[in-house]
């Protein structure tokens, strides 16, 4: 099944059909999903939960945040870089992190990452910077070729 992002015209219909209409009315009238109305109400809401949802606000937040991968999100959050990387020089296994951060930090959902993210962001440096990561035996271990300006 292929995922496909609500339009600036449905985002319109929505916010005129919710003062009249169920959620689930709402997504039968569009051809979507009732859980793809309720996220975008749910979405909205956490970014501006003093107002009712409303087309003209949500659609530049869901430009803004279509704009880059999730995984480059993730970077911008330095509290995460900084978890991320003294795990790596703890010499963790990226499934390591993944895991023990959901223990670490059970209330907080920006500090969330996947292993494959955290792999993802292993190659970029390596490429970029001549950083080499190498696992052995289970363990992970960092070999430093050139400087490191990135994620350690």
């Amino acid at each position: 099944m292929s995922y496909q992002h609500l339009s600036e015209k449905e985002r319109y219909v929505i916010s005129h059909l919710q003062y009249s209409y169920s959620i689930r009315e709402i997504a039968r009238r569009l051809g979507r999903s009732h859980s793809t109305i309720s996220r975008e109400f749910k979405r909205a809401k956490a970014r501006h939960p003093w107002t009712t949802y409303h087309y003209s606000w949500t659609q530049p937040l869901a430009l803004e945040g279509n704009q880059q991968p999730r995984h480059f999100r993730r970077q911008n959050n330095q509290r995460l870089v900084a978890y991320v990387a003294s795990k790596l020089k703890q010499e963790w296994s990226p499934e390591e992190i993944a895991n023990r951060i959901r223990i670490d930090y059970p209330k907080d959902g920006r500090m969330r990452i996947s292993h494959e993210t955290i792999y993802r962001w292993l190659y970029l440096e390596s490429s970029v910077d001549g950083i080499l990561y190498r696992r052995t035996k289970g363990t992970f271990y960092i070999v430093p070729v050139k400087k490191n300006i990135y994620l350690l």
